[in-house]
């Protein structure tokens, strides 16, 4: 199942608030990944999925470069983009795609992050990369057993109607497309366009 989405942006606090506004809800408070360079807010879009706000953590060592999931690729002129999905995977399972052949080749690799309420959450995952700004092959993660970011934020209504993935030979991944509002469309430009419905019916689309 589609895990968590990533939306790049350069300013996490206004990016936060537009949505905020737009979706009327409360996103999570800032949480910080130590050895990536890099800080969240999440917030809930179905029961076991999450959008995730990410930029580039100005207090953090600035040797910690490039940081991941396309986050020093995004221009300047562009205020955010959805760069990243997850797929939710147990026991480090590979999943294969319609040619049979594992969709990634990345072994998993141990991730953490720092909570707001100082405590730290832990998983593993396949590399999401730093480069390209944009990849439309999802990256595979394991929360290990434990509880996910989406079972622990609120409930606050707001859903993922759509997620429409685009890029070269992306047909490939129809495998996962058990998920309501997941399509695959192949095309020589790589491109992630999700839909979100707000508590009172408001329609939000994230590129």
């Amino acid at each position: 199942m589609i895990d968590h989405l990533v939306y790049v942006t350069h300013d996490l606090a206004a990016t936060t608030a537009l949505l905020e506004v737009a979706l009327h809800v409360t996103f999570s408070d800032v949480g910080r990944h130590l050895n990536r360079g890099t800080m969240n807010r999440l917030l809930r879009i179905g029961p076991n999925t999450y959008l995730e706000l990410l930029a580039a953590d100005p207090s953090a060592d600035p040797n910690l470069q490039p940081r991941w999931m396309g986050t020093d690729g995004l221009p300047v002129t562009t205020s955010g983009r959805l760069t990243r999905w997850a797929w939710a995977v147990t026991d480090g399972a590979i999943l294969t795609g319609e040619d049979g052949q594992p969709i990634t080749n990345q072994p998993f690799e141990a991730g953490s992050r720092t909570r707001a309420d100082g405590s730290t959450l832990h998983w593993k995952l396949t590399d999401p990369g730093a480069t390209p700004l944009i990849s439309p092959q999802p990256f595979l993660i394991d929360w290990l057993g434990g509880s996910t970011p989406a079972h622990n934020l609120p409930d606050q209504g707001v859903v993922l109607q759509r997620l429409a993935v685009s890029g070269p030979n992306v047909s490939n991944l129809a495998t996962l497309g058990g998920s309501a509002g997941l399509s695959f469309h192949n095309s020589s430009t790589a491109n992630l366009t999700a839909t979100l419905i707000g508590p009172q019916g408001q329609r939000v689309i994230l590129t």
